[in-house]
């Protein structure tokens, strides 16, 4: 009897490390060699200032200003954030107008 409550709890134990050891996720990602080596694409498009005052714009760390009726060609990465850098009548202090896109390219935004 003692025997074979020894051998039903090593069972036991081997049955809970066994499902651990197959249901277990893999522990590396294995992520594109592609990904890791390339340039970050940069986008050329013209932002248009249609709004009766001059902007004061940040584009990442560059801050611009585009004045009524101006229009400027910007070269930037994917990703960056172009917000106000002073308040305006339509637009508050900080307040994003657009993030970078692919679909930017060769684009003119006009910004009201």
């Amino acid at each position: 009897m003692l025997r074979r409550s020894i051998f039903i709890v090593l069972l036991a134990v081997a049955c809970l490390f066994a499902s651990q050891a197959v249901y277990a996720s893999p522990v590396t990602v294995a992520g594109s060699v592609h990904a890791m080596f390339s340039k970050t694409k940069m986008v050329k498009f013209d932002l248009h200032n249609a709004s009766p005052t001059s902007l004061d714009l940040r584009a990442g760390d560059k801050v611009m200003t585009v004045k009524v009726g101006e229009t400027v060609t910007i070269d930037l990465p994917v990703g960056t954030r172009i917000v106000t850098n002073t308040a305006s009548n339509a637009h508050p202090a900080g307040t994003l107008i657009l993030q970078v896109a692919a679909g930017f390219d060769g684009t003119t935004v006009t910004l009201h």
